[in-house]
């Protein structure tokens, strides 16, 4: 597997220069400084135009940047694009991070990349962790997706039917389209009149018993 594409941002550049050395080796690591007047869309396009595996952002970008956003925003702003993108919110203003963010989950002090701390190295491998699930629950998808997508529309049943969908759903919340389902199979008049023959034959098989 290739080494996972990890980007950091943040605006000032001694915390840049700690992070790029708390990192080094592990991950291929691109740096995105937020200057003056950095605009969010134009970050956000960037970032997803490069196809991270994980986000990590600064909390505090306006603190020595004039920027409309911190990194709370910029984190919200990507996960409306991919919504299972890795992401996390390093702060040294922990409550303040806590009290705006949409998933408390995503925010790490920035003590936890002290060599002295005995749990840097379980950050590293968290970030790790993160990746290889995000990368296997998306190739599982679109492998599954595919196999169905082979099957020709006459053929597919309605449980293979709504599984095409909501794989195709769940690799589309990722900000792409697998552009493998024929459209009758997402029609959803059809998946309407699917469920309710569905639905039919289930009260026949229960009156039939």
């Amino acid at each position: 597997m290739n080494k996972a594409r990890l980007i950091y941002i943040d605006e000032d550049p001694e915390d840049i220069d700690y992070f790029q050395e708390f990192v080094h080796g592990r991950f291929d690591l691109e740096v995105i400084r937020i200057e003056n007047d950095s605009e969010l869309e134009e970050v956000v396009d960037g970032i997803l135009h490069s196809m991270p595996d994980a986000v990590i952002s600064d909390f505090m970008l306006n603190e020595k940047a004039t920027v409309g956003f911190n990194g709370q925003a910029l984190l919200e702003q990507l996960q409306r694009h991919n919504k299972h993108l890795p992401c996390f919110l390093l702060t040294s203003h922990a409550p303040g991070a806590l009290e705006v963010t949409h998933d408390a989950r995503l925010v790490q002090s920035k003590a936890i990349m002290s060599a002295d701390s005995d749990l840097s190295e379980m950050f590293l491998l968290q970030i790790g962790k993160m990746i290889v699930d995000y990368r296997d629950r998306f190739e599982s998808a679109e492998r599954e997706l595919n196999a169905l997508a082979q099957i020709s529309v006459g053929d597919i049943t309605a449980q293979q039917r709504m599984r095409a969908i909501e794989l195709d759903n769940y690799i589309e919340e990722h900000g792409l389209s697998s552009q493998a389902l024929p459209n009758e199979i997402k029609d959803e008049r059809s998946i309407e009149l699917l469920a309710e023959l569905i639905l039919h034959v289930d009260q026949l098989l229960e009156k039939n018993k």
